[in-house]
C-alpha cells in the first residue's frame, strides 16, 4: 500500500468517528431546557427591571419546572442528527404573567447550537 493510501485510510477513519461522536453526544431537549433555565438564572435576570432583579433568581429556581416548560415550549428544536438548532422565542412576561402591566418587561429570540454534549448561543436579540 501506499502511504498515500495509509493517510486518506485513517484521515478516513477520524472523520468517522468524529462523525460518530457528534452523533452520539448531540444533547437532546431536556438537557436544553437545564441549560436554558441557568441561563435564565444568570443572563435573564439581569435584563429584568431593577425593581424585580434581584428576586429574580430565587423566582426561578422556586418555580423551576413551570420556567422549563414555557422554555420548552417557546423552543423549536431541528435536529441535523450531528447537531441540533434551537430557535427561542421567550418573554418575561411569559414567565411571570401577573406583574403589573407598566413594567417594562423584555422579551429575547435566541438561537442555540447544540453539539459535542454543548450549548452554544450564537445569536441574542432583546425585543421590547
Amino acid at each position: 500500500m501506499k502511504t498515500s493510501q495509509i493517510l486518506l485510510g485513517v484521515l478516513g477513519l477520524g472523520v468517522l468517528g468524529l462523525v460518530g461522536l457528534m452523533a452520539a453526544t448531540n444533547p437532546d431537549e431536556a438537557a436544553f431546557g437545564e441549560f436554558a433555565l441557568q441561563q435564565v438564572k444568570t443572563q435573564g435576570c439581569k435584563e429584568v427591571p431593577q425593581i424585580i432583579r434581584s428576586q429574580c433568581p430565587q423566582f426561578v429556581q422556586d418555580n423551576q419546572a413551570q420556567v422549563k416548560k414555557l422554555i420548552v415550549k417557546s423552543t423549536e428544536r431541528q435536529n441535523y442528527g450531528l447537531f441540533s438548532l434551537y430557535r427561542t422565542n421567550l418573554s418575561t412576561r411569559s414567565i411571570v404573567p401577573d406583574l403589573p402591566i407598566f413594567l417594562d418587561l423584555p422579551a429575547f429570540q435566541l438561537e442555540t447550537v447544540g453539539m459535542l454534549g454543548k450549548f452554544y448561543i450564537y445569536q441574542a436579540e432583546k425585543q421590547r
